[in-house]
C-alpha cells in the first residue's frame, strides 16, 4: 500500500492515497501494530495550505473517488474534501497513539509540523481546526509524561508495557475524534437529504409545468375531426364548380379532367346524329297532300 501512495504523486491521485491509508490505520488497529503514516498525510495537508482560487463548484464525495481530473484538483470544493479527509484520517492516526506509552516522543514531530502548517495556511477554517488538535496533543502528552515518571520498568520489559497500557483510560484525543466524528456525518448525511430534495422538488416543478403546457395547448388546439373538416371545405374552395369555373391556377376543371371531355363528345355526336335525322324526315318529299278539285261543268 505504501508503494500504491509513492506510485503517483500528483493531487489528481490523493483521494487513492487517502483511502490506501485509511486501509493501513483498520489493519494496524486489527494487528495492534504501529504503522508510520505522518509523511503522507502530512504530504497530502501541504496542498491544502495553499488557497485555490478556482471557480467554485459543488463539493464531490471522496469515499467512492479514487482519482479526479486535472482541472477539478484546482478548485476549493476539491481541497475542502481533501482537508476533511485529511483531517479525519490524522485524528484516527493519533487517537491509536494517544494510548502508547511513546506518545510524548512521537507527538512532538506532528506537533511541530502542525504549528508550522498554522503558520503559512491563510483558511480560518482549516487552522482553527489544528490548534483544536494541537491542544489535545499537547494536553495529551503532558498527561502521559506524568503517569509514566512514577514507572519501575524500562522500555524492555514488553509485557509490562502492555499491561500499563491496556490500564489506560480513553485519552482525550480518543474522546475529541469519537465527537468529531459523529458530528461530521450527520452534517454530511443533513447536507445530502437537502440535496436529494432540492433535486425531488426541481422535478416535481417540471413535471407541473409539463401539465400545465399540455392543458393549454388542449384548451386551444382543434380536434383532428374539425382538421379534416375544416381541410375538406378547403379544397372544396379550390376547386372548379361544375360550370366550369377557373381555379386559382388559371385552369379549369374541364382541361384538368379527360374522362369527362370523352364523355361530352360523345353526348355532342348523339345530338349531332338525332338532329340530322329529323332533318331527313322533315325534307322527305312525300307528295302532295292536297287534292285537285275536279269542277263539273
Amino acid at each position: 500500500m505504501m508503494g500504491v501512495i509513492k506510485l503517483h504523486s500528483s493531487p489528481c491521485f490523493y483521494p487513492l492515497h487517502l483511502h490506501s491509508i485509511r486501509l493501513m490505520l483498520h489493519l494496524a488497529a486489527a494487528t495492534n501494530k504501529h504503522i508510520p503514516l505522518v509523511h503522507s498525510l502530512l504530504g497530502t495537508l501541504d496542498f491544502c495550505a495553499v488557497v485555490h482560487k478556482a471557480p467554485a463548484t459543488k463539493p464531490v464525495d471522496l469515499t467512492c473517488v479514487l482519482r479526479v481530473t486535472k482541472g477539478y484538483k484546482k478548485t476549493k470544493a476539491f481541497q475542502d474534501g481533501v482537508f476533511d479527509l485529511t483531517y479525519e484520517l490524522l485524528l484516527n492516526y493519533i487517537s491509536q497513539l494517544s494510548q502508547s506509552i511513546s506518545f510524548p516522543e512521537v507527538s512532538f514531530p506532528v506537533i511541530v509540523w502542525l504549528r508550522k502548517f498554522n503558520k503559512k495556511c491563510n483558511n480560518p477554517k482549516y487552522t482553527s481546526q489544528m490548534k483544536q488538535l494541537l491542544e489535545k496533543m499537547e494536553a495529551v502528552s503532558r498527561d502521559l509524561t506524568e503517569k509514566r515518571s512514577s514507572v519501575s520498568f524500562t522500555p524492555k520489559d514488553l509485557d509490562k508495557v502492555t499491561e500499563w497500557e491496556s490500564q489506560l483510560p480513553d485519552s482525550a484525543l480518543t474522546k475529541y475524534f469519537n465527537t468529531w466524528l459523529k458530528i461530521h456525518r450527520a452534517v454530511a448525511a443533513a447536507n445530502k437529504s437537502a440535496e436529494e430534495e432540492e433535486e425531488e422538488g426541481g422535478e416535481g416543478e417540471e413535471e407541473d409545468v409539463g401539465a400545465d403546457d399540455s392543458d393549454e395547448e388542449g384548451e386551444t388546439a382543434p380536434s383532428p375531426k374539425k382538421k379534416a373538416k375544416k381541410s375538406k371545405k378547403s379544397k372544396t374552395k379550390d376547386t372548379p364548380d361544375a360550370n366550369g369555373i377557373e381555379n386559382v391556377n388559371g385552369a379549369s376543371s374541364d382541361a384538368s379532367s379527360p374522362d369527362k371531355k370523352k364523355k361530352k363528345k360523345n353526348k355532342t355526336k348523339k345530338v349531332e346524329e338525332e338532329t340530322k335525322v329529323d332533318e331527313d324526315v322533315e325534307f322527305v318529299d312525300t307528295g302532295d297532300m292536297v287534292e285537285d278539285i275536279v269542277l263539273s261543268d
